[in-house]
């Protein structure tokens, strides 16, 4: 039997509070769109025996018609492959929820309580259970309940939940359960949604137990390449592939630019991080180390030249200049009193805001004593204040 797994794609997710700029949310939207198609097209072309969604597929409190127009659209050119979901503490089965109003094709089948339910394929050849929340918190926790039907074929099952063995530190659990007590005899493999990364869980059983993670990341806490699952299951065992996915993806990096003389240094180490990866990047770069004032005062220049080579480039300069602070203040000079008293308030801030505007202030002062090009860049983050100029709108 083939079974494709996926889950947790957030169709309709929110990016208001992501501090990108403004049209980000909207390609994000619309790539996760494009990741979907694709893995329906593959579910379709393989084909697959069944398509697992578990759970969290959209925003029940942001999701639009037109996304529920798409999704009926994609399930429908695949007739000949069941599709199962599995609501989510996202995507819940409520009364007024698409997945309870809206008009799904035949071979679409969503769990709509919070007690394990099972659909049969193929004669009894393969059969799969579920069950979906019913509200953001699930009203009763069915995880361990699972009991088997009668028979000898494949015996796949779908769920959101959250295995407390590999509870993600910053991840609330919903559905909390173990997988030795959840797990039962006979079953052949159990499609699991809520964490976001790729992850197996092993335990006392032969099943094989697997997150599929979100086919692509949604923040930097989501790094690289992100997969959905491809179970190929024969004999009581499943062979299972990471597929990827990710139309983007999401990387940080950080460049030392001690040893850099001019700008166009700078520019070719911001290419060669372009150039590292396959797919595009949303790329978080920060700037480290101590680089000459007129290097970092083409910064703004450089990132032109180079962001659209990105998807998107946050570039973050926290650079020193190459000067002694200390043997200047000890100058006995005008330039000299600056420094100190500059010296001596940055060591009493409290805030990292205040300190790094103090930074900063000291560094023009300096600059202009000497009369040295600056560079201009935001005061109240004390960092270039760059976007992707092809990244406006609405996030």
């Amino acid at each position: 039997m083939k079974i494709i797994h996926t889950s947790d794609l957030h169709l309709d997710m929110c990016y208001s509070g992501s501090g990108m700029p403004a049209n980000f949310g909207n390609r994000r939207r619309q790539s996760m769109r494009d990741v979907l198609h694709n893995i329906v097209k593959r579910a379709g072309a393989w084909p697959a025996d069944a398509l697992l969604i578990a759970g969290d597929l959209f925003e029940l409190d942001r999701v639009s018609r037109d996304t529920i127009l798409f999704l009926q659209s994609e399930f429908q050119s695949i007739p000949h492959v069941p599709i199962f979901i599995a609501p989510g503490n996202h995507d819940p089965y409520t009364p007024t929820s698409p997945y309870a109003t809206a008009a799904w094709p035949e071979n679409v089948r969503i769990f709509s309580r919070p007690d394990w339910e099972s659909h049969s394929l193929q004669d009894g050849a393969l059969t799969v259970y579920g069950f979906g929340f019913d509200g953001p918190d699930v009203s009763s926790n069915p995880f361990g309940n699972l009991r088997l039907a009668q028979g000898s074929g494949i015996h796949v099952a779908v769920a959101h939940g959250s295995e407390r063995g590999h509870q993600p530190p910053d991840k609330r659990d919903y559905a909390p359960f173990d997988a030795a007590d959840a797990v039962p005899e006979g079953l052949d493999y159990l499609a699991l949604g809520h964490f976001h990364s790729t992850t197996r869980i092993h335990g006392p059983f032969r099943s094989a137990v697997y997150y599929s993670g979100c086919p692509e990341g949604h923040d930097f806490r989501e790094l690289g390449v992100r997969h959905y699952l491809e179970a190929d299951i024969e004999g009581g065992v499943a062979s299972v592939t990471h597929m990827p996915s990710s139309r983007y993806v999401f990387t940080t990096h950080s460049i030392a630019c001690d040893e850099f003389t001019n700008s166009q240094h700078l520019l070719d180490a911001l290419r060669k991080v372009a150039s590292a990866q396959e797919r595009p990047q949303i790329a978080r770069i920060t700037l480290t180390g101590c680089c000459p004032p007129e290097v970092m005062a083409q910064l703004q220049g450089i990132y032109d030249s180079v962001v659209q080579e990105y998807e998107y480039l946050d570039l973050a300069d926290r650079t020193d200049t190459p000067y002694d602070y200390e043997g200047i203040a000890r100058e006995g000079t005008s330039l000299g009193a600056f420094v100190r008293t500059l010296n001596e308030e940055i060591a009493d801030a409290t805030r990292d805001g205040t300190r790094q505007m103090l930074v900063r202030a000291r560094e023009l002062g300096l600059a202009a004593f000497r009369k040295q090009p600056t560079q201009i860049r935001g005061m109240d983050q004390g960092q270039p204040q760059h976007q992707n100029d092809a990244s406006l709108g609405v996030a």
